[in-house]
């Protein structure tokens, strides 16, 4: 047993227990603070009247905890029928499990004696299984022809819009030189043609 010496208010206290000293001194701490607060919140009661308060709130907390204690068993055994419950249902689906494994065994049986039929007729289901097998290959490979030349063919769309985009920025840049080729010429004309009409001015220009 450890024995311990704790000052709570002022005053020394011999605690004594099973538990290591640094835990006995940690509860004694926590009293003294508990006290301390009350009388700091209350100057009007003595130590006596503070303890008394002290130990009522210790006591409260205790009931508190209890109950939450209560409350997390109660929890606990919740979780617990939930887990009997599946291991119920596991106990199901484990004899689901076992009637689909025999009806399973039952279907192997039945193919077992399907494939020991007449010789012919599994020949004529091989040869139509292998025809088939034959058309879905050609037709893949007819799928794969023409997803190969969708995609070309879209690339060259692409490429065609690109040129066709280029050639309209070309047409536009020539309408505009046209346009100011034009301009020039009819200013051009306008003038020669207002020389013409004034001497002065032809004679200004020779």
């Amino acid at each position: 047993m450890n024995k311990v010496t704790v000052r709570i208010c002022g005053q020394e206290y011999t605690l004594k227990g099973e538990e290591n000293e640094a835990y006995l001194k940690e509860v004694g701490k926590e009293v003294h603070q508990m006290i301390t607060s009350i009388l700091e919140r209350n100057h009007q009661i003595d130590t006596s009247s503070a303890s008394v308060l002290a130990a009522l709130n210790a006591v409260d907390r205790a009931n508190k905890k209890e109950a939450e204690l209560l409350g997390l068993k109660s929890a606990e055994g919740s979780v617990y029928k939930k887990a009997e419950g599946l291991k119920e249902e596991m106990k199901l689906l484990e004899v689901a499990l076992e009637k689909t494994q025999r009806e399973n065994k039952k279907l192997q049986e039945e193919v077992s004696k399907l494939k020991q039929e007449d010789s012919k007729e599994k020949l004529q289901k091989e040869r139509e299984i292998k025809r088939l097998e034959t058309e879905l290959r050609l037709t893949q490979d007819s799928a794969k022809e023409y997803r190969d030349e969708n995609e070309s063919l879209s690339k060259l769309s692409k490429e065609l819009k690109f040129e066709l985009q280029s050639y309209k920025y070309k047409v536009l840049e020539l309408q505009k030189k046209l346009f100011d080729t034009q301009l020039t010429q009819t200013k051009e004309h306008k003038e020669k043609e207002k020389r013409e009409k004034n001497p002065i001015l032809k004679e200004k220009s020779k």
